[in-house]
């Protein structure tokens, strides 16, 4: 799929929130939208290390009740978010990219994605890293082109994101994170 300005439309959380007020659509509906687009994207992006489907269904279904009683717990209770394999996240592993971390499930939640959680955001996934943060990249593909890479250590939240599986991705900065295509 290659990239056409005038038609491409990924899925916004910005744009579901009135929906979400209103009650025309809620977190579980459009965390359902968002897992049909990685379901059709992911093998050629290859941007997502691990996936907690289940426990975004759980968090989607708690994240519509506040919102059909109007009491959302933050402007982003309901939103789908990756973690960048880089932060812990206590129900998925966090390997960094690196073979030495294979199987490493933290007992924690970094603090970011702490906060996200308290928010109700719903952390569906960890992206691709380049090893340890560093400058070898991963496997992951440009969602428009996939003979290139997205670049930088946020290889997987850029991919993911411009993939339109999800809305944003949740990262912090390294060395060379999200400094342009390869």
């Amino acid at each position: 799929m290659r990239y056409d300005p005038k038609t491409f439309r990924g899925l916004t959380f910005h744009d579901a929130l009135p929906a979400f007020r209103d009650g025309s659509d809620s977190p579980r509906v459009y965390l359902e939208r968002c897992l049909e687009v990685i379901e059709a994207r992911e093998p050629v992006l290859q941007a997502l290390v691990a996936t907690d489907i289940e426990g975004a269904r759980e968090a989607a279904d708690a994240s519509a009740e506040r919102w059909r009683t109007g009491r959302p717990l933050s402007p982003v209770d309901g939103m789908p978010v990756g973690i960048k394999d880089l932060l812990e996240t206590r129900t998925m592993p966090t390997e960094m990219g690196c073979k030495a971390y294979r199987g490493n499930f933290p007992k924690r939640d970094n603090a970011a994605v702490a906060a996200l959680r308290e928010a109700g955001a719903l952390i569906l996934a960890k992206t691709v890293t380049a090893e340890l943060g560093g400058a070898h990249p991963g496997p992951t593909t440009n969602p428009f082109d996939p003979a290139r890479t997205p670049g930088g250590t946020s290889y997987g939240s850029a991919g993911a994101r411009g993939g339109g599986g999800r809305p944003r991705p949740r990262r912090r900065r390294g060395g060379r994170a999200g400094r342009g295509p390869r």
